[in-house]
């Protein structure tokens, strides 16, 4: 399963990062052998993907899932937005989204948005 994932510079709530997480494995279909996440910042968000992955990589080596985050600039992830499954944006309350929030719907992207 490949997600994409973006925030907002205010976002900082890691608990409601980790619901999107949450969110994104439940879809993972039987047999998936990979759970890549491609995020395009802002730093924060790129730091709580890290964290992510570095809890969850045993448990899901273990299922036999193979874990990696890449860090792509917006323009990257709108390129490729077409081989992702999921795509989640992060957000306070009155923050509008992104056009890669805009570009995933147009391509049929499961997104999730997550605001506190």
């Amino acid at each position: 399963m490949k997600v994409g994932i973006q925030g907002t510079k205010a976002f900082d709530d890691y608990n409601v990062f980790l619901r999107a997480m949450r969110v994104a494995l439940s879809e993972i279909k039987e047999g998936d052998e990979e759970f890549f996440i491609y995020t395009s910042g802002p730093t924060r968000v790129n730091a709580f993907a890290m964290e992510f992955i570095n809890i969850t990589e045993r448990s899901l080596k273990s299922q036999g899932i193979r874990t990696r985050v890449f860090k792509l600039p917006p323009k990257a992830l709108k390129d490729s937005i077409h081989t992702l499954d999921y795509f989640a944006f992060f957000s306070k309350p009155k923050e509008s989204t992104s056009d890669l929030v805009r570009e995933a719907e147009d391509k049929d992207i499961e997104v999730g948005i997550f605001r506190y």
